[in-house]
């Protein structure tokens, strides 16, 4: 074994708002050592995310929140060391709840599963064929089920998921209009992922009048990460049988009960279906979907930008990034050299 330390980042305090690279500290601790039923990993790719945001805020949600002083909770790819899971020997690629760490043991049922070198770019795993892929094809193909001529609207339209979702539809022959945080990624959308329109929402006085402009015949399915203004501007021009997909809330103060108004009644006249989901609730298909996706990539038809940082200690910073919207593409963090066969991202 190479290095006798375990680097990892724990979470140093509760953020006050959104977190910063304040909040975290770097900390060496022993490498651990697996037990019966675990494997021990190199991390090789730590993935960053939106969701993270809620995970270190202590509120409720879906999942406990991370502990003060414990290692920052992530996906991430690693290298398996040493194995007492059988099925999983040295050698082998992982996907699983890592952690921002050099260093982690996982159970059984925090391995994802294996990744095939081959399939695909390793940082795909995070990506494109990963947890974000995944959330694009269940909000939009399960829930959003989008038609030919249908309108198809996505919130931050640039971004790892949305990017995936975008294109999902307009190969289901949907016109497909994103909304996104500057004119560098509205042009990004529109001539690399093959959006027919995408909105600066930052530049535009009116969002409303924006989405009559790009949404002239209404919206039938509405991929929905942000939440709060923008979903009220959206239900107010939705179709009749419109189907909202809610992936995130990431407008909405963390831990606070947002206010807005009355959506029943809409959603009553307009027989529409709002649904919130959790891509864990839909792993027992991972596998399909991985291969119809990397499909699409291999075949030129869904495309991805990645947002790469280099070392363990940039995590933060990178977290910093995705949070404000200065990233483009999937946020990743390479914290280990990546085995020869395999291809950096």
């Amino acid at each position: 074994m190479a290095s006798k330390a375990n680097a990892r980042i724990i979470l140093r305090r509760r953020p006050d708002g959104l977190p910063s690279a304040d909040d975290f500290a770097l900390e060496q601790a022993p490498v651990p050592v697996p037990r019966d039923g675990e494997v021990l990993v190199r991390t090789l790719l730590v993935s960053i995310d939106p969701a993270m945001r809620h995970w270190v805020t202590g509120g409720a949600n879906y999942v406990e929140p991370v502990a003060l002083g414990s290692t920052m909770r992530s996906f991430g790819v690693g290298e398996v060391v040493k194995s007492r899971i059988p099925g999983y020997i040295p050698g082998d690629i992982v996907v699983g709840m890592t952690g921002w760490q050099e260093w982690a043991t996982l159970s059984a049922a925090e391995v994802h599963g294996s990744v095939d070198p081959k399939l695909a770019p390793l940082s795909t795993s995070l990506g494109v064929l990963g947890v974000n892929g995944m959330t694009a094809y269940v909000g939009m193909l399960d829930i959003g089920r989008p038609k030919a001529g249908e309108t198809v609207l996505v919130s931050i339209a640039a971004g790892s998921v949305g990017s995936a979702a975008g294109q999902l539809a307009a190969l289901s022959g949907a016109r497909v209009v994103g909304l996104a945080g500057s004119a560098e990624k509205s042009r990004l959308c529109v001539e690399e992922f093959g959006f027919d329109a995408c909105i600066d929402y930052k530049s535009v006085a009116d969002l409303g009048a924006a989405l009559d402009e790009h949404c002239s015949d209404g919206i039938d399915v509405f991929f929905d990460s942000v939440g709060g203004q923008t979903l009220d501007a959206v239900l107010e021009r939705i179709n009749i049988g419109a189907r909202i997909a809610i992936c995130g809330t990431i407008s909405l103060p963390a831990g606070e009960v947002a206010h807005g108004p009355r959506i029943e009644r809409t959603l009553l006249v307009k027989r529409a279906l709002m649904q919130g989901f959790l891509l864990t609730d839909h792993l027992d298909y991972r596998t399909m979907m991985i291969n119809e996706l990397a499909t699409y990539v291999r075949d030129g038809k869904l495309r991805y930008r990645e947002d790469v940082a280099h070392t363990l200690t940039d995590a933060p910073k990178a977290l910093e990034r995705l949070l404000a919207g200065k990233n483009t593409g999937k946020s990743i963090v390479r914290v280990g050299e990546l085995p020869e066969e395999v291809s950096a991202p």
